[in-house]
């Protein structure tokens, strides 16, 4: 064989053999490579994927608790409301009966003034919430018919005087703190119903 042709084929066979273990080299290298940008892109994929779920939960979190709020607040001061408005019925019928003046002995005749609402509302977190001009106005009623019912019993009133502050009394109240509380309570019913929350309003 000639010596020349023998040489041309070991640099043949030397330049083939390379030039295919450097393929499947590359192709070894260009499937790593792909592996783990995939894997990179699954754990982007999930964390982001996490992080939607978790801001969706603590929105939707965060509307349960302010329709909760609103809820309890739209209870407390209907039931105020249904308490102040029984307390000025029976006040009415004692400022009548005082007017009268037939009842001699005046403290049997106490009126039986509802309170259960306003003691307990102390203890409710959704007081504060409720408009200072409301509770004001609440306070006062309920601190100053106590206080006409007081001095009507000692005498210190007169009959016909201390009905007519009574009255007074009364008419402020219905007027002003009543009038004010059944509004707010009302627009509290109308953004529950609005959210899908049904409540009764008889």
């Amino acid at each position: 064989m000639d010596p020349t042709n023998q040489a041309s084929n070991k640099n043949a066979v030397n330049t083939t053999q390379p030039a295919r273990f450097t393929q499947k080299l590359d192709n070894r290298e260009l499937t790593k490579t792909s592996f783990w940008i995939s894997q990179i892109f699954m754990i982007i994929a999930t964390v982001t994927g996490v992080f939607l779920a978790a801001q969706e939960g603590l929105s939707q979190a965060i509307q349960f608790d302010s329709l909760n709020r609103l809820e309890n607040n739209y209870h407390l001061r209907r039931s105020l409301d249904d308490e102040i408005s029984a307390n000025v019925t029976t006040l009415k019928a004692y400022a009548d009966l005082v007017a009268s003046n037939k009842v001699y002995d005046l403290k049997s005749q106490r009126p039986i003034l509802l309170t259960f609402v306003w003691d307990n509302m102390k203890y409710s977190s959704s007081t504060l919430e409720t408009p200072s001009h409301i509770l004001s106005k609440a306070s006062q009623f309920y601190a100053q018919s106590n206080d006409i019912v007081r001095r009507i019993e000692t005498r210190k009133y007169g009959a016909t005087f201390g009905s007519n502050k009574l009255r007074e009394l009364i008419t402020d109240m219905e007027s002003g703190g009543l009038a004010a509380l059944r509004t707010n309570h009302q627009q509290l019913a109308n953004q529950l119903t609005s959210a899908g929350i049904i409540i009764s309003r008889d």
